[in-house]
């Protein structure tokens, strides 16, 4: 059995990885949190985290130097557990998986390696990886046998950004192992800060777990996505219509729409189940289109916005578009923009319009600032704006002065709010301005 005298090697020190180091390492472990990035390391090692998670910095101020320490490698063999959190990126020209990372920690873990330690793979991965690669690896380079001398499992992670640290307690692990034995050395690991554990068949049951969630999510807001453009189509409010179709009606849960979905997980997670299934010849035709659909919805807006202008006879290319929200989500909190599709609709803008501005609750300027957007207070931002797009739906996107804001913009102001955030009959009270939002033309 495990005692809090164990050694914890987390590999892998992105949202995944750090957020389970810190969150070990308070239930009294000592964690070796491992990166590549000299960079990251040296941000950690100062106590400073370098991207956004509420209550993340305080647990590295907390324990890091005690007993979280980060490196870029491992140093000597006092680990007896390797959690594997590298990313599994997909080539977005192929939209295949890519396994580099996943081989590279697993090679690196090889040197120290011994009898009795326990390694776990909590990447996302396509079903097989871990028995098929990870497994393969290890024991086709070392003397070491699965099973015999060292223990072996799958646990995926399943929290969301900006509630992470409290998901890692509370929502169930689901846990695949080689065997019992394994199983129970990871249950007794995860069982130190979360009594919600889901033990599964086999490695396979726990990988295709994670895939199946994200892939039901992505397929359900596509649904949603593809009713809000139909209804933009026939002139009509698909907000009113959701909000009828699902009032006490138990059998409905339409989500609301949505400016696309990003993130790196929802617009990753279905192309490895598409890709799996590929190889096996199984159709995969409403995962492929609803991943379109959602990969479409943005530029369906981009396109409300230059039609938009077109009808007040505005001059596109100097009208000012004031875009709000620039992470991939608003609630909660991140300041994570890998796959915003605030990104795809700048891009989609930038060669028709020479004035973008931007704002993010959370994201810094420099960063906004390097998507080819000129950084802007709220103010500022609606200071003389054709267009203001609230891309996200961050607590503070709620509380704005629309009226007084829209005084400063020119007369009428086009506003998109993408998750209606506001009312549209008091919106279009003031009388100068034109709501819209994303299902609503």
């Amino acid at each position: 059995m495990t005692t809090d005298r164990d050694r914890i090697c987390v590999l892998g020190m992105g949202f995944i990885g750090l957020t389970l180091a810190t969150t070990i390492s308070e239930a009294g472990f000592d964690v070796l949190g491992v990166d590549v990035s000299q960079n990251v390391i040296d941000s950690l090692r100062r106590k400073e985290c370098y991207f956004f998670e509420p209550g993340l910095n305080e647990l590295v101020e907390r324990f890091g130097g005690k007993n979280l320490q980060f490196s870029t490698g491992i140093p000597d063999r006092s680990c007896n557990y390797y959690i594997i959190c590298v990313g599994t990126p997909v080539d977005q020209e192929t939209k295949r998986p890519r396994l580099d990372y996943i081989r590279n920690a697993t090679h690196s873990i090889l040197p120290y390696l011994k009898k009795g330690d326990t390694v776990i793979l909590r990447s996302t991965v396509p079903m097989g990886v871990s028995r098929n690669f990870v497994l393969k690896i290890i024991e086709g380079e070392t003397d070491l046998k699965a099973g015999r001398d060292f223990y072996f499992g799958f646990v995926p992670e399943r929290t969301v950004e900006g509630n992470a640290l409290y998901e890692q307690k509370h929502i169930p692990q689901i846990i695949g192992a080689l065997d019992d034995a394994s199983a129970e050395r990871i249950e007794t690991i995860f069982g130190k800060f979360n009594d919600k554990r889901i033990r599964v068949p086999d490695i396979e049951h726990a990988e295709i777990c994670k895939i199946i969630d994200n892939t039901y999510r992505d397929v359900t807001f596509a649904y949603a996505n593809q009713m809000a453009m139909i209804c933009e189509e026939l002139g009509l409010d698909f907000h009113a219509v959701r909000q009828a179709c699902n009032n006490d009606y138990a059998r409905n849960k339409i989500p609301a729409p949505s400016p696309g979905v990003g993130g790196a997980c929802l617009t990753k997670d279905p192309y490895i189940l598409i890709d799996l299934c590929r190889k096996l010849n199984i159709n995969t035709e409403l995962i492929n289109a609803a991943r379109g659909i959602n990969e479409a919805i943005v530029f369906n807006l981009g396109k409300k916005i230059l039609n938009r202008l077109t009808a007040l006879g505005r001059n596109i290319y100097s009208s000012k578009i004031f875009i709000m929200g620039f992470a991939f989500k608003g609630e909660p909190e991140t300041s994570d923009c890998r796959f915003s599709t605030t990104i795809d609709l700048i891009n989609y803008l930038k060669p028709f319009c020479s004035e973008l501005f931007g704002y993010d609750a959370v994201v810094s300027k420099p960063e906004i600032e390097s998507y080819g957007v000129i950084y802007s207070s709220v103010e500022d931002g609606f200071e003389g704006a054709d267009v203001v797009v609230i891309m996200n739906s961050h607590k503070s996107h709620s509380k704005l002065d629309i009226k007084g804001l829209a005084g400063r913009s020119n007369n009428p102001l086009i506003f998109i709010d993408c998750w209606k955030l506001y009312d549209k009959k008091e919106i279009q009270s003031y009388g100068n301005i034109i709501y819209s939002s994303v299902g609503l033309y």
